[in-house]
């Protein structure tokens, strides 16, 4: 499933205004260039500019000689350029381009360099005086001078949301960089002679994946997060059918209540009264409102899906009595039972509010027994979520502090905001998941909350989803989540940064207040939620090769679902091995394709499937079907007594 990606290069010109002068970082030290090692295994292309090749006057404007490389990138990539022969006196760009920005790369005799470039504003124009016909912002740029010979150089977009430039593969520059970029192109100006070279790509580099379906380990409930009430009703009567559609394809059949806090009053009746939301303020956006929809949780449940509820901010009247705070959980449950039919399956302490150790086993030891006392003894108990998963580890240290508490816990649970300072090194964050895990090893885990909230990284690229796409392979492969949930499912938006990392869809008010997707988080997400299903157990997987997270479930009989992220440079050309499981579909997200169903290979004699995976591509290989076609049919499961689920 690679994207257009030939590399048939087409020799174009253009004229073009000279960009405005932007400051200079420092020059790095002379670097004196290592011989070149041509490549095996990558495919090339010729180019030639220069010579009087493709010259085009106009306007008195110059010369500007172009080549196109007709290809689109995948998310992430390596490219080289050999060279055969560099003009005297002559600058090679070599310019890089997608929606929001691009890079461009400079070479001449002596040094190369980097520059990021912004354009989706047009207020750069104000700010960097900009001379161009089209919004633009250059980054400072960085600079590395050299010696020697320079036969190659070559960049690299990594899962690490870095950019590196080498010479010679020698890497010498290298920055962060959050654009997806799709196009580019090679320029020439000034000098004399000509300029001759080879462009590189990567070859498909042939990795075994096996599945050892004897192998299990954790049974999944589900995926979902918070559909805010306050979103919900912004939906016109198309919008909502709309998302319950949405909801069912893409299995986002957990909703975590984000309940009314600190204007519960005492008579506790006010659970979904819309204008007693408690506001929940982002930037200058219309209040995300704390508050039930039970309408909206009588059509979760009838579609089979879950309920989870906790309180965020506590009622004055509530706090720091916990036999007064089990009365309004229990309050809540009773309420949810009469007006939907079922409590909520599962009840968390308190939302990212910490407190004494002391005060969490009062809170769960009187919670469980009002819970049995008031016959609801089908609802369970997850411990506190911390904001962190450092804070988690601190939070399960303190309910581990007594065993009747921990005894009384179901689940673990955390959020993971800490994972964005890893951005750049992802892999570092794995210590504290293997910490957490040991710590919370005999409880199921609930990956209650997961999103990007660093304005840094509040980016709508397709880079930045691929980087969360990590931590849902890491929770669900280090840590044996049973659910993700995603922050928001559904959030009200005005300033469009709150929505592109925060939710996964927004209302779309230019088009009749439909949902839709705030960025490619929901395509990233889905890979993984739209096949995986409640009661699939994780089984083993394994790939022979670096840098190709895969994960893989099993259904009753030989249905089964596959997970592969490749996050190398490189595609690679999988051959899947699992005994009895024959494949019907997959589907496939990159930048360019939005969770595209297609026709799985067909098997080999051997029982093997074979498929080539881009750079940066996450494909999801099944024979399960997707959500509910038809929302009429209801859930069996409704007022069943459901046991806690047995991981291993």
């Amino acid at each position: 499933m690679q994207a257009p990606n030939s590399v048939n290069l087409v020799l174009l010109c253009f004229c073009v205004s000279l960009p405005c002068a932007v400051p200079m970082n420092s020059v790095r030290g002379v670097e004196t260039l290592p011989k070149w090692q041509a490549p095996i295994e990558f495919d090339g292309t010729a180019f030639e500019l220069g010579g009087g090749k493709g010259e085009f006057h106009a306007w008195g404007r110059g010369t500007d000689l172009r080549v196109f490389c007709d290809e689109f990138l995948p998310a992430l990539f390596e490219r080289t350029i050999a060279l055969d022969e560099l003009g005297r006196g002559s600058e090679l760009s070599w310019i890089f381009t997608g929606e929001r920005g691009g890079f461009t790369i400079t070479i001449d005799a002596n040094q190369v360099s980097l520059h990021q470039r912004f354009y989706d504003s047009f207020a750069f124009n104000q700010i960097a005086e900009n001379e161009a016909r089209h919004p633009e912002w250059r980054a400072p740029a960085q600079r590395a001078a050299y010696r020697g010979p320079l036969r190659a150089v070559t960049v690299r977009a990594d899962h690490k949301l870095g950019l590196s430039v080498a010479l010679n593969g020698q890497t010498v520059l290298r920055e962060d960089c959050l654009f997806d970029l799709s196009r580019h192109q090679l320029r020439l100006a000034g000098g004399e002679g000509v300029i001759r070279g080879t462009m590189l790509k990567p070859r498909p580099e042939s990795v075994s994946v096996r599945i050892d379906p004897t192998k299990r380990y954790q049974i999944m409930i589900g995926f979902g997060g918070i559909a805010t009430p306050t979103a919900y009703a912004q939906l016109s009567a198309e919008g909502k059918s709309r998302w319950w559609k949405l909801v069912r394809e893409y299995n986002l059949l957990i909703q975590r209540e984000y309940p009314i806090g600190r204007r519960l009053n005492q008579r506790m009746d006010n659970w979904d009264v819309l204008k007693d939301a408690t506001p929940h303020y982002y930037g200058d956006n219309f209040p995300n409102g704390e508050i039930s929809d039970f309408s909206y949780i009588r059509e979760i449940r009838r579609l089979g899906g879950r309920v989870w509820f906790e309180f965020w901010a506590l009622p004055s009247w509530v706090e720091a009595d916990a036999e007064t705070y089990a009365e309004a959980m229990v309050r809540y449950c009773q309420v949810s039972k009469e007006r939907v039919g079922a409590p909520p399956d599962i009840v968390g302490i308190q939302n990212e509010v910490d407190q004494s150790a002391s005060t969490f086993h009062r809170m769960t030891l009187s919670l469980r027994r009002r819970l049995d006392e008031a016959g609801l003894q089908s609802v369970r108990i997850h411990m506190s979520d911390s904001g962190s998963l450092s804070g988690g580890i601190k939070r399960a240290e303190k309910f581990r502090a007594s065993e009747q508490t921990w005894a009384a816990i179901d689940y673990s649970a955390s959020h993971m905001y800490d994972y964005q300072s890893f951005f750049p090194n992802p892999d570092g964050f794995d210590a504290r998941l293997a910490q957490w895990k040991e710590l919370t090893a005999e409880k199921p885990f609930l990956s209650t909350e997961l999103c990007i909230n660093n304005d840094k990284y509040q980016w709508p690229t397709y880079r930045v989803a691929l980087t969360m796409g990590q931590l849902y392979h890491k929770n669900l492969v280090l840590t044996d989540a049973v659910a993700i949930c995603y922050c928001w499912t559904l959030l009200n938006v005005v300033q469009p940064s709150y929505g592109w990392t925060r939710s996964l869809c927004v209302p779309d008010r230019s088009h009749g207040f439909v949902p839709v997707a705030s960025s490619h988080q929901l395509r990233v997400f889905g890979a993984y939620s739209r096949r995986i299903r409640e009661g699939m157990v994780r089984v083993e997987a394994r790939a022979d090769a670096d840098d190709l997270p895969v994960s893989a479930f099993a259904q009753e009989g030989e249905a089964g679902t596959v997970v592969i992220l490749n996050r190398s440079t490189k595609p690679r050309r999988l051959r899947i091995v699992w005994p009895g499981a024959t494949f019907t579909e997959m589907e496939l997200v990159d930048p360019y394709h939005e969770n595209d169903v297609r026709k799985a290979p067909p098997a080999r004699s051997d029982g093997a499937t074979e498929l080539v995976v881009d750079p940066g591509a996450v494909v999801t290989i099944t024979n399960v079907p997707l959500g509910l076609a038809d929302k009429s049919q209801t859930s069996t499961r409704m007022n069943a007594q459901r046991p806690i689920v047995d991981e291993h």
